[in-house]
Parts: structure tokens; C-alpha cells; sequence
């Protein structure tokens, strides 16, 4: 008879306890521990930019899950406050700090889920003045300090720079979006930047657009302006949002492998280099289904999948983790704006032969109170029909075609199948001829 195996996760977010439950109920008789660095497990991270802006009203809603469930229904050992600081692999152990002190523990699995931290261009280092937003532990004291603020610059105009331009702009700021680039959003075509600029203005966002930060001047600690193209913006804070970073630097320095970005490379198991060492969540690499190439593609869906493949593996099961087609979708004021899959530029350089269609519809049918204008855009390749991806920009039902769109990619569908789907219908909700339905006729026909 085996023994019972003693299961140490470190990160207790997303990916962190998903794979900590799903341990629990796979190897019933293991210990299950879980190290932790700030004083929460198991929020949504997601959900904080709407905290700020008001749409969220109590902050214990961004809890999932109190500690004490994992701890007094799961039987899992949280610890929080607690930093894992380095891992030796060949005597599968581990240097944990808590309270000032550094202790040793030891594991028979080990499920590195510690995530990523956001990305700070140097010269934003060491300024009281300027705010990330990644864990909850940030909230209040960001919280806080916008109380005594009426200026904000927000550098990056990524979703997390979206969502915190309107939370911002709903607490009463004046708020300032830079960004280096002529389009806002990563990896959405020309097409759809006009309607995404247009919903900013009319919210009164200052857009500086293809404005490089190229410097700042500080007053003591503090930032009081940044010099970004050709324009110099005072502001009373910076909120930067310039993508993350991977905690992976002590799972490198022990020795396992590293790639994209920085992330810990694993394979369809979520186990890394190392023997009985599996990695999930923000910190790991991932596989994208249109591509069949490793991505770094740090999102809360993902993280939550992934830790419960490398939770089920490290009790002992075989399972495999599906991958991702890169679904997203963010809330821009009143505007939904999605993709998933490839773009065309995306497409070419994974020697694609891109075809594209957009068309406009509308939401519901159009004698339909509240119908409104939907975008899309849809990808294929020239040779073979199969659907690449797919955008959508519209004040409702962009979520809903979405996953439409990310299920045809996971089925690796051709886009004569896009126009022959039963679709949904009636006039509240949809009109009679699907949009996705009919940019497919459209794009079927650019093909054939």
C-alpha cells in the first residue's frame, strides 16, 4: 500500500486552490499545504477594477471562498503570509519565511502556482505615488490613496488599463490614458479601433495615443509629471499597467526550465522539468489549440483549468490540460469588446493565409427595443476554410457570440460550419439571422 503523499502548493489564488481541492479529492488521504504570501486566497482579481468603480459594493463579495472552508471543509493547510523564498529539487524541499523566520519543509509534489506581478518600467520604481493593481492585498490601500487624488495617469492601454480608466473616471478623476502604441487593446485589428477611441472620449479619458513615456519629473518621492510624445502630463498619480511578469525567478534558479517571458515551461500535464514538480496559472507557459505553439497567456480562466490539471496529476491521475484558443473579452463603459483566436498579422507569421470579413448587425432583432450596433470581424484560411478567429465590438451580446467563436476554434470548424450552426433566436435576444451566421456567408463567400 502506498503512502500518503504530502502535497505542497505554493500561490494560493486561482490557480493555487483550484489545484489545492482538486489534490484533496483525488488523494483523499494526502496532506495537502498551501503556502501563501499575502493574506487572501481564492479572489477574484477580475473583479476589483469594478470594486473601485462602484459596481461592486462590499469588498468581501471579491472573496470566493473564506480561508476557513479550504481549512475546516477541504482539510487543506493554508498558510498565509507566507513566502516560499527557494526550492531545492533533488532533496524535494523548500525554504518557507513567515513572521521573520525561515523554515524547511519538504513535499512529495509540488505545485508551483505563485502567478505574476505587474511589469514597472524603471523609472515609474520607488515613487508613493504610483499604483499597481494585481492582488487583493492592493485594493484598500489603492482604495486609499485615490481618495486624496483628482488626477490619475494610467500608462497602458492593455484591459487592465482600460477597466482602471473607467473605475477611475467613475470615482470622480480626471484620468489620462498613455499609451506607446497607435491602437489600444493587444490583438485587435485596425478595424475595431475607431468605436473603442470614440467610448473613451465620450467619457472624457484624455487619450494620448502613439506617445511613448519618455521621461518624468519627480517632486521628492512623488511623480508630479510625464513627459510621453510630444506632451508633458502633470498628474497627482500614475497607475501603471504595462503588462506582468512571471514569479518564476526561484523555480529558474532551481534549475527548472524557463521560457516564453519567463514562464515555467510545462507540458499537457502541467509538470515542469523537474520530477513531480507541475506548474499552473500566470507563472506557466500554456499551449494555444490554433497555433499547437507554447504561449504565455496569463488570464483567470486558464489559471483556474490549469491548476486543477496540475492538482489531479499531482494525486496520482492522468489527465491532460486542453490548452487555450485565446478567449478575452473586456467592458469598456457602455461597450463590449471580445476576441479569441488569431488575428491576421497572427495568422501570417504561423504561415496562415488569412481571409477576412466584418460585418455589421445588430444585437437583437431591429424593431426590438434596446437592438444595438454589433461588429464582427471573422478569419479563415484561404486553403483550407478552417475558422482562425474572431472580434466582436457592440453594447451587449458579445460575450454570448463569443464563446460561439471559441468553441468553433476548440473544434477546429471550417467556416462553412459557422453558417450552418442552429443558432438561437428571438427578437429580444437575437434577430433571425444570427450575425456570426451571416459574417460567415460573407467570409464563405470571399473563399469560394
Amino acid at each position: 500500500m502506498n503512502s500518503p503523499l504530502r502535497i505542497v502548493v505554493i500561490g494560493g489564488d486561482a490557480a493555487g486552490m483550484s489545484a489545492a481541492s482538486r489534490a484533496r479529492k483525488y488523494a483523499p488521504d494526502s496532506t495537502v499545504v498551501v503556502y501563501e504570501a499575502g493574506g487572501h486566497v481564492s479572489y477574484s482579481a477580475c473583479g476589483m477594477p469594478f470594486y473601485l468603480s462602484g459596481d461592486v459594493r462590499d469588498f468581501d463579495d471579491l472573496i470566493h471562498y473564506p480561508v476557513s472552508k479550504f481549512v475546516e471543509e477541504r482539510k487543506i493547510n493554508v498558510q498565509l503570509f507566507s513566502r516560499v523564498i527557494s526550492i531545492d529539487v533533488s532533496a524535494k524541499s523548500l525554504e518557507v519565511q513567515k513572521d521573520g523566520e525561515v523554515f524547511q519543509d519538504r513535499y512529495d509534489r509540488l505545485i508551483i502556482a505563485t502567478g505574476a506581478r505587474p511589469q514597472i518600467p524603471e523609472m515609474f520604481k520607488d515613487k508613493s505615488n504610483v499604483h499597481t493593481l494585481r492582488h487583493i492585498d492592493d485594493l484598500l490601500p489603492l482604495e486609499e490613496a485615490m481618495g486624496k487624488v483628482q488626477s490619475v495617469a494610467i500608462i497602458g492601454a492593455g484591459y487592465i488599463g482600460l477597466e482602471m480608466a473607467e473605475a477611475f473616471t467613475k470615482m470622480g478623476k480626471d484620468v489620462t490614458l498613455i499609451q506607446r502604441s497607435e491602437r489600444l487593446l493587444r490583438g485587435f485589428d485596425e478595424d475595431f479601433h475607431p468605436a473603442i477611441t470614440r467610448e473613451l472620449e465620450n467619457n472624457k479619458v484624455k487619450l494620448l495615443l502613439n506617445s511613448p513615456v519618455k521621461g518624468v519629473v519627480s517632486d521628492g518621492d512623488r511623480i508630479a509629471s510625464i513627459k510621453a510624445g510630444d506632451s508633458e502630463v502633470h498628474t497627482d498619480a500614475v497607475f501603471v499597467a504595462t503588462g506582468v511578469i512571471p514569479n518564476s525567478e526561484f523555480a529558474a534558479q532551481a534549475g527548472i526550465r524557463t521560457g516564453i517571458a519567463g514562464a515555467i515551461v510545462v507540458n499537457d500535464r502541467m509538470q515542469t522539468s523537474a520530477p513531480m514538480v507541475f506548474a499552473a496559472g500566470d507563472v506557466a507557459t500554456t499551449r494555444h489549440l490554433v497555433t499547437g505553439k507554447d504561449v504565455y497567456f496569463p488570464l483567470a480562466t486558464g489559471s483556474n483549468k490549469s491548476g486543477r490539471t496540475a492538482g489531479e496529476n499531482a494525486a496520482g491521475k492522468r489527465t491532460v490540460y486542453g490548452g487555450i484558443v485565446g478567449t478575452e473579452v473586456v467592458k469598456v463603459f457602455s461597450l463590449e469588446v471580445g476576441r479569441t483566436g488569431l488575428t491576421e498579422q497572427e495568422a501570417k507569421q504561423n504561415r496562415f493565409r488569412p481571409v477576412s470579413a466584418v460585418i455589421t448587425s445588430s444585437t437583437r432583432s431591429s424593431y426590438f427595443p434596446g437592438s444595438a450596433s454589433l461588429k464582427i470581424k471573422l478569419i479563415a484560411d484561404e486553403n483550407t476554410h478552417r475558422f482562425l478567429g474572431g472580434m466582436l465590438v457592440g453594447k451587449e451580446g458579445v460575450a454570448k457570440r463569443l464563446d460561439v467563436l471559441a468553441a468553433a476554434l476548440y473544434g477546429r470548424m471550417r467556416i462553412e460550419d459557422l453558417t450552418k450552426i442552429d443558432y438561437s433566436y428571438s427578437p429580444p435576444f437575437a434577430p433571425s439571422w444570427e450575425p456570426i451566421g451571416v459574417a460567415a456567408d460573407v467570409l464563405l463567400s470571399k473563399l469560394t
